[in-house]
């Protein structure tokens, strides 16, 4: 099984998403749903553009928000996995 922190998630398909003042806002027209996301799940959805792994993300995230590893690694973890569960995000190609 891949180790998870090497899977590299992306936007879903079925969702269009734009940023506003750094907040990003999801839409999934199948739903008819519009979700605002603060800033730091705003960061974590930009950075998830399939190029980066969910370490680099976690890299990222303690670079510009001076946050603990331990605390941005498992915070980005559980934001994607709520993601997945949703359909905003796929994994390595998936979709």
């Amino acid at each position: 099984m891949t180790d998870p922190l090497q899977r590299k998630p992306t936007h879903h398909p079925r969702t269009a998403s734009r940023l506003f003042s750094g907040e990003a806002v999801i839409i999934t027209p199948r739903e008819n749903k519009v979700r605002m996301l603060n800033p730091v799940g705003s960061r974590i959805w930009e950075l998830a553009d399939g190029a980066l792994t969910v370490d680099e993300i976690v890299a990222t995230l303690v670079d510009e928000f001076d946050v603990d590893p331990a605390h941005a690694e498992q915070t980005t973890v559980d934001f994607l996995s709520m993601l997945e569960e949703k359909n905003l995000v796929t994994w390595d190609g998936e979709g």
